[in-house]
């Protein structure tokens, strides 16, 4: 074999002799592997120290760094005030500086900067995070301290289900994006004034400055809404009024390290939708991410897809400023929204709400639609309604009479599945399809009984701008003699909207035996229900396979409901109404403490429903007097 050539020898000898610098980099760096975006990224990251805020000295000058268009970070100082302690809450402090560099003598504190880094001496101190009230005249910021945030993030928890952020179902517009702006009020209400035992460092004077201090916020990114729904929801979530692009694959290369101070998204919807926030990055440890300095929700543990960012420019306000943003492909996963920051990891993106939706309409082609919504308890079903709300509207009109056909599933993997199956005419056809789609997931992630996880909603609509109806006339049975046992053809008359009547019949049993006469109710939906509330009391469910049968058998508009009602007690089971039980049987149900149950003074005898081709409105009675014979 020939010798290596001579270059080659001196090649090794010298790495040889570098081996205790290349050692000593690396330990003194991060070197970690990351999956961002499309593939495995090797880099190294320094670990900086973390400036301690017991050393803070009115007058200390602080480098911060941010994005203020493109991917360039560019450099701005932060001058120290003071320290207001235990500001945020017990021994949680809030650094007091005035910023100046870049663009900032103008616009002031720039919402969207959120979570940008400022350093002394080297030292990581903490993330721009609070502003003064509207129309600060100078750029005066509030600096939540890195410890803060990082132990904020590193706690985990369970979430626990908030029903004060429901919503009852069938929804409308304005009850959700009112939903909508609440949860958004609670992370950015201001600071307040300083609890009693709070101390301040620095001047006096910066206690002041306390009722005025509120979260800067993220910068909400908005794409794909129709002008309407773009409207409401700016207004619902006190958002300015300009247009702001959406995501885009384009923004930010998803091989490149993600650094403190670049831009970060937040993604609520993503697709042929576009809604999310964007914020800046405060400190990486290997594949952990820190940013905003505040929360974004206030949510708690969460799963918000996290993606890259990029920032077009700065929008100057005197109200408040804004970096105007565009949301890339998904990089991590954001996992706590927490008081005093978010935060998450880099690597696998989070299981999301996959939606596909399509929109027939009677004037043009079939339209495909693909979504991803985060999976959040409160937030999943407010989003899917926005996402299958502006699908419709932006190919239908909003105003005037118009019928929407929806059928499909809600899927929740191994826990089962939800029928959708529902017919809506009117002025509120629109917003009753996107209803009935979002109303199962509301349900199913806030139950009482197991975690549901929804993973897939396959949708499909049929618009057509014609008022559709039908209403029930008159109702008869094909004798005057119904018997005990007996199965007897119900007839029931239908007038068409502007069109003519017709007849569909029915088969209906009657029971072997009942105390004192029967009524039979014919009726639409809305009817049925009303009568279940008021008189039937059907049982609360006990279980989760009890809710998911009663989403199941939701009342639909496209259903003729029958029931025969008899007069006598029942006992009301899991959910099921046992008419006339024995007094043995009830007096056993009764001593057994592990079994829900309840009493109703009338019960269901008989139910029968028909599917119909068009929505049916109204009600009529039959009171019946059986024979034996």
């Amino acid at each position: 074999m020939p010798s290596p050539p001579a270059c080659y020898n001196q090649s090794l000898r010298l790495l040889h002799s570098m081996r205790p610098l290349i050692f000593g980099t690396l330990l003194s760096s991060a070197l970690f592997f990351a999956l961002d975006g499309a593939g495995l990224v090797a880099f190294q990251q320094p670990r900086p120290a973390f400036f301690p805020v017991d050393q803070l000295k009115p007058g200390m000058v602080g480098i911060g760094r941010t994005v203020f268009a493109g991917d360039l970070q560019e450099e701005f100082r932060a001058t120290i005030i003071g320290v207001l302690q235990n500001a945020i809450g017990p021994r949680r402090d809030l650094i007091i500086a005035r910023l100046d560099g870049g663009p900032l003598a103008t616009t002031g504190v720039i919402q969207g900067m959120s979570g940008s880094p400022v350093y002394i001496e080297g030292k990581l101190l903490g993330a721009v995070s609070y502003s003064l009230g509207a129309f600060p005249r100078e750029p005066i910021a509030g600096i939540t301290p890195i410890g803060e945030m990082v132990d904020a993030v590193n706690a985990s928890g369970p979430r626990v289900t908030d029903r004060s952020l429901s919503v009852e179902w069938p929804a409308t517009p304005a009850a959700v994006y009112a939903t909508l702006g609440r949860i958004l009020s609670r992370a950015s209400a201001p600071l307040g004034a300083l609890p009693g035992d709070a101390h301040i460092i620095g001047p006096g004077s910066i206690a002041e400055l306390a009722p005025t201090l509120r979260p800067i916020g993220a910068a909400m990114v908005l794409g794909g809404l129709t002008p309407s729904i773009d409207r409401d929801l700016r207004q619902a979530l006190s958002l300015p009024g300009s247009a702001q692009q959406s995501g885009s694959p384009s923004a930010g290369s998803p091989n490149a390290p993600l650094r403190a101070g670049d831009p970060v998204g937040l993604s609520l919807i993503h697709g042929d939708l576009e809604v999310g926030a964007t914020g800046t990055v405060t400190h990486v440890d290997r594949d952990r991410v820190y940013a905003f300095g505040h929360p974004f929700l206030n949510l708690g543990t969460t799963a918000f897809p996290m993606t890259r960012a990029r920032v077009l420019t700065v929008l100057p306000s005197l109200q408040i400023s804004m970096k105007l943003a565009t949301m890339g492909p998904v990089i991590g996963t954001i996992s706590q929204d927490r008081t005093t920051a978010v935060g998450g990891t880099l690597g696998a993106s989070p299981h999301e709400l996959e939606i596909s939706l399509a929109l027939n309409s009677s004037r043009a082609p079939t339209r495909q639609f693909r979504l991803s919504v985060l999976r959040d308890q409160a937030l999943t079903p407010l989003f899917t309604y926005v996402a299958v709300l502006n699908a419709i509207t932006a190919y239908e009109r909003e105003t005037g009479a118009m019928t929407v056909a929806a059928r499909g599933t809600v899927s929740f993997g191994p826990d089962g599945q939800v029928a959708i199956d529902d017919l809506f005419s009117g002025d509120t056809a629109h917003t009753g399809a996107a209803a009935a789609i979002a109303a199962p997931l509301a349900a199913a992630m806030t139950n009482e009984f197991k975690t549901i996880v929804p993973e897939r909603i396959d949708v499909e609509l049929t618009a057509s701008e014609d008022r559709e109806g039908t209403t029930i006339d008159r109702v008869w049975l094909d004798t005057v003699k119904p018997r005990f046992g007996a199965t007897h053809t119900l007839q029931v008359q239908l007038q068409d909207y502007r069109g003519g009547k017709r007849t569909v019949s029915m088969p209906v049993a009657m029971p072997s035996y009942a105390d004192g006469p029967l009524t039979l109710v014919v009726s639409d939906a809305p009817s049925l229900a009303a009568l279940e509330q008021k008189e039937l009391k059907p049982g609360r469910p006990s279980s989760w396979a009890d809710l998911l049968t009663d989403l199941n058998a939701t009342r639909r508009n496209n259903r003729l409901y029958v029931r025969l009602i008899a007069a006598s007690n029942g006992t009301v089971v899991g959910g099921d109404t046992l008419p006339s039980l024995p007094a043995s049987v009830r007096s056993v149900m009764d001593s057994d403490a592990t079994v829900a149950k309840g009493s109703v003074t009338k019960t269901t005898v008989g139910s029968w429903e028909q599917r119909l081709d068009r929505p049916v409105r109204g009600s009529r009675e039959l009171t019946l007097n059986l024979t034996a014979q």
